[in-house]
C-alpha cells in the first residue's frame, strides 16, 4: 500500500500586498502580475498569470467596476493622480491565491518538492483595494520527511472543462470592454485598429476559461428572499 505525503504548503494564501509591476508575458498572449509580498520560504515577488483579464477591473459591492485612486512618483520627484478602475502598479490591494498546478521540474531541470509554495503556479482569485499594512512574507511551515521508498504526491491539477452551449455574442462583449480598458495585449493592429484575429482568440479564451465554466450552487441560507408584491411579470 502507497502512502500519501501530507503536502505543507497551504491552499489558500490572503495576503495585504503591493501590485509591484504589471505588464505583458513574454510571449504577448497574457498578463505577468507581480506582488511585492513572496511566496512562503522565498525571497522573490510573487508573480501570477490572471487566465481572465477581467479580474484586473476593480468591483464594487453591486459589481459594477469601481473608481480607484492611483498615484505615481515621476522620474524628476513630480507625483501624478488619478483615478480609474484598473487595476495599476503601486496600488495596495487585498489579494487571495489558490495553488493552482504543480512545477515537476526547476528551471535548473532537478525534480521540485511540493512541499515548497514556489513549486506550484498560484490562481489569483481576488483583489481589491485595501488600507492595510503590506505583508513582507512569511516563513514555509514545516516540512514532513518522505519515506523512503514513496515520493511525496504533488497537488492535482484542476478537471478539464467541458464545453456546453453558445454565448458568443456575450464574450464578444465582454472582449470589447477588456479592449476598450487597455487590457488585452496584443490585440491593436499596427495601423492602429483591432487586431480581429487576436481579437477572436481573446473571446475563445474567455468562453472556455471562464463562461463556459459551471457556476457553483449557492449554499443554502445566503439568498434573499423576494416578497410576493415585489415580483413583476
Amino acid at each position: 500500500m502507497t502512502t500519501e505525503v501530507i503536502v505543507s504548503v497551504p491552499e489558500y494564501l490572503n495576503w495585504t500586498t503591493r501590485v509591484f509591476s504589471k505588464g505583458p508575458t513574454r510571449s504577448g498572449k497574457g498578463w505577468d502580475l507581480c506582488f511585492q509580498t513572496p511566496l512562503p520560504g522565498s525571497t522573490y515577488e510573487t508573480h501570477v498569470y490572471p487566465r481572465d483579464p477581467a479580474i484586473m477591473i476593480y468591483l464594487d459591492v453591486d459589481g459594477a467596476p469601481a473608481a480607484v485612486k492611483h498615484s505615481k512618483t515621476e522620474p524628476d520627484g513630480t507625483v501624478t493622480n488619478w483615478e480609474s478602475n484598473v487595476v495599476e502598479t503601486g496600488d495596495v490591494v487585498a489579494i487571495q491565491l489558490k495553488r493552482d498546478t504543480f512545477k515537476t521540474t526547476r528551471q535548473d531541470g532537478t525534480a521540485s518538492d511540493p512541499n515548497y509554495a514556489t513549486s506550484y503556479f498560484w490562481e489569483l482569485v481576488s483583489i481589491a483595494p485595501s488600507s492595510g499594512q503590506v505583508e513582507t512574507g512569511a516563513a514555509l511551515p514545516g516540512r514532513p520527511p518522505a519515506p523512503a521508498n514513496n515520493p511525496a504526491t504533488p497537488a492535482g491539477t484542476p478537471p478539464a472543462f467541458e464545453v456546453r452551449g453558445d454565448i458568443k455574442g456575450h464574450c464578444e462583449k465582454i472582449i470589447a470592454e477588456l479592449t476598450i480598458a487597455r487590457l488585452l495585449p496584443g490585440i491593436e493592429a499596427e495601423d492602429g485598429g483591432i487586431d480581429w484575429e487576436v481579437f477572436r482568440t481573446y473571446r475563445d479564451l474567455y468562453f472556455h476559461n471562464v463562461s463556459n465554466i459551471p457556476i457553483e450552487p449557492l449554499v443554502p441560507g445566503e439568498t434573499e428572499e423576494v416578497e410576493e408584491d415585489e415580483v413583476r411579470v
